[in-house]
């Protein structure tokens, strides 16, 4: 539970740090995308696969004021009983696209490790099931292990990782963001993150998107 906690509590900083910064450009309507968006977010299976998930609380009054409408916070757990934590938020595209884990963990106790990279996730089949940014972070201060976390946004026609959030999304009546971390030994762990990324985005494509008419 330590490693979990250590985790929760770097993830913890993005939200805080979004908090902060998340107040730009902000409309004060509320459209029917963003209520309709908002009310999938619970839709989000806790099994699939063999992943299995445990719901965990997070700062309520964070996620308000970095104005995630909805969100929750899960540690999912395959047959191999690798964990994986796991964010899920939405809200205006406005505040969702605000600062990103290498920005904020500058500011924190953990450093970049290496610089992220953009990687296109796929099914099995070979199948593009969307495009995040991946980095690893270690503790400023030294200590065991780092972590590896996945993130991206998807405004309701996919997974994606631009370079610039708040040009790319501007204008979205609401914005996804998602947070995959996974607390890792050694570099040559294996990436239990992006395995369970493969099979997350499926079911979040079922849930998350509208059916057309």
């Amino acid at each position: 539970m330590p490693r979990q906690a250590a985790v929760i509590s770097a993830l913890a900083v993005l939200v805080i740090c979004g908090a902060v910064h998340g107040l730009w450009s902000e409309r004060w309507h509320t459209s029917r995308a963003l209520t309709d968006a908002v009310a999938r977010v619970d839709l989000v299976p806790m099994e699939f696969g063999d992943w299995q998930a445990e719901s965990l609380e997070g700062d309520a009054e964070a996620f308000e004021i970095a104005g995630a409408e909805a969100y929750w916070i899960r540690s999912y757990t395959n047959a191999k009983q690798q964990k994986v934590l796991t964010i899920l938020m939405c809200g205006r595209a406005a505040r969702m696209a605000v600062h990103t884990p290498e920005i904020c963990f500058q500011k924190g106790r953990y450093e970049l490790h290496d610089p992220p990279v953009l990687r296109t996730m796929r099914s099995e089949s070979g199948e593009e099931l969307g495009m995040f940014n991946a980095a690893r972070f270690a503790k400023a201060t030294g200590g065991v292990g780092s972590l590896r976390i996945y993130w991206g946004w998807n405004p309701g026609d996919g997974w994606q990782a631009p370079s610039s959030p708040r040009l790319a999304f501007g204008g979205k009546s609401f914005l996804y963001k998602l947070y995959v971390a996974q607390h890792q030994a050694s570099a040559s762990d294996a990436d239990a993150a992006a395995e369970l990324l493969r099979d997350l985005l499926p079911e979040l494509r079922k849930t998350l998107v509208a059916e057309e008419p």
